[in-house]
């Protein structure tokens, strides 16, 4: 029998953790329809003001997770084992809105971009990450008080979702200036809403899906021959007062979202239902990002990342989480 993995902290190790509980999956000891509860992997400083923000992972099964609050990126490996990758320049606390390091997105060939919110104008936008030097170059710098959030690749483009300013941006991966891609009123932020609009964003059979926290919806927007944006519309809708952050495809077509702040992980399904698979009761403490692994049967776990921040949590409990699941992460 599998055992719950001990927590760990700080520059943590653990066995295979990984290999046996895909193992685990294989030998059927999970049910069909069913997952096993999520559990802790890693703890976070929240002290540190550590806040895991959003997670990628290479062909390896390396995660990559960004602090918020500090810039770092860094490595997890599939044994737990975890280094600093580099820190963004972020830069020190200034104006209404914190600075800080956003969404991670990796391309084919395993090529590690971030979007920037600093402090220092000259810094706001697109970077590229070389994982194995910790070189950074910034790619594309963004209008003075633009925050870009979630961000996907796309065939030679970076996209990045404007969660103020209601737009999807793009740019070139090698390096260029930003482009308005789409801008549609479903993308558009509420006056009246506390929360952000277009925050998580993916690619997803040739549609660009941005989920608008403000709304709680997911918008789906096709991509045309051409490479310009199609006529965006409501892809799914979460269940009330929830927004999603983050999020993950299956290969089913299924959407994990995390909502911070409201500590839960929701389904939603291509058939318009939907199901809460984790809440407070299973440890989440502000869930912001989710991802599949890559490899095998990794590709049934979810990872999930609990920032924690400190506005909104009163456990301060930042940490990375799995949730095995009986269905693989859409294909790379």
């Amino acid at each position: 029998m599998l055992m719950p993995p001990r927590i760990q902290r700080c520059r943590p190790t653990h066995p295979l953790f990984f290999a046996l509980l895909g193992l685990l999956l294989l030998l059927g000891a999970l049910p069909a329809g069913a997952q096993s509860p999520a559990q802790t992997l890693v703890l976070f400083d929240a002290a540190a003001l550590e806040t895991p923000e959003s997670i990628v992972f290479d062909r390896h099964d390396n995660a990559f997770i960004s602090l918020a609050l500090t810039g770092e990126i860094r490595k997890i490996t599939p044994d737990l084992q975890q280094s600093t990758v580099a820190f963004m320049p972020i830069g020190a606390p200034c104006g209404p809105v914190p600075v800080l390091s956003t969404g991670l997105a990796m391309d084919r060939r395993d090529e590690l971009f971030v979007a920037v919110a600093a402090c220092d104008p000259s810094n706001n936008g697109l970077w590229h990450v070389d994982k194995e030097t910790g070189d950074i170059e910034l790619l594309s710098n963004a209008p003075s008080g633009t925050v870009l959030n979630g961000i996907d690749v796309y065939r030679g483009w970076i996209y990045a979702a404007d969660t103020f300013d209601g737009l999807v941006w793009r740019a070139p991966v090698g390096g260029g200036p930003l482009e308005v891609w789409a801008d549609d009123p479903l993308l558009e932020r509420p006056a009246t809403s506390p929360f952000p609009g277009p925050n998580g964003l993916r690619f997803f059979r040739r549609k660009i899906y941005v989920a608008n926290s403000s709304t709680g919806t997911i918008v789906a927007i096709p991509l045309k021959p051409s490479g310009a944006a199609g006529q965006a519309f409501v892809h799914a809708t979460l269940p009330e007062p929830q927004g999603c952050d983050e999020f993950a495809f299956d290969v089913r077509g299924s959407i994990y979202c995390t909502t911070d702040p409201f500590n839960t992980i929701v389904r939603l399904d291509p058939d318009g239902s939907s199901e809460i698979l984790l809440t407070t009761d299973d440890l989440l403490d502000g869930p912001t990002s989710a991802a599949f692994g890559r490899r095998g049967s990794n590709r049934r776990n979810l990872y999930i990342t609990n920032a924690a921040f400190p506005i909104f949590t009163t456990t301060f409990r930042p940490s990375l989480m799995v949730l095995p699941l009986n269905v693989p992460g859409a294909p790379f």
